[in-house]
């Protein structure tokens, strides 16, 4: 499958790659895997890495991701969500995926480089 994620229970962080061709069917997928993964809890920041994709979700499909987030908003939780997109097409997939999420859910940021996903997501994990 061209979509993967780990969850790192240590740093509480949930990575998320797409390489290659990915379905509607295999986003939706991974989405309930990770779901109902043991590990997973609600607020989990996450990091998503599109930089080798070579497909983007339509309008549609987007629409139909974010329906399924606000259905499973309580697993889901508050939460950051950096989205690593260097590719002109998949950076602008994703800013249209992050106005259709809103703030209300989860916070999105789309970036070109992954130093500043990275770093934007160092400031939202509490002191210890």
């Amino acid at each position: 499958m061209p979509f993967t994620y780990h969850i790192d229970v240590h740093h509480q962080m949930l990575f998320v790659v797409d390489t290659g061709v990915v379905t509607q069917g295999e986003r939706l997928e991974i989405m309930r895997t990770w779901l109902n993964d043991p590990a997973h809890r609600p607020g989990l920041n996450t990091f998503a890495d599109f930089s080798a994709a070579t497909s983007t979700p339509t309008l549609p499909e987007l629409e139909e991701i974010v329906a399924v987030m606000r259905q499973h908003a309580a697993a889901i939780g508050r939460k950051k969500l950096a989205m690593l997109a260097p590719q002109p097409d998949t950076f602008g997939v994703a800013r249209q995926f992050r106005s259709l999420v809103g703030s209300d859910l989860v916070q999105v940021e789309v970036f070109r480089e992954r130093d500043a996903a990275m770093n934007w997501l160092e400031l939202a994990r509490p002191a210890l």
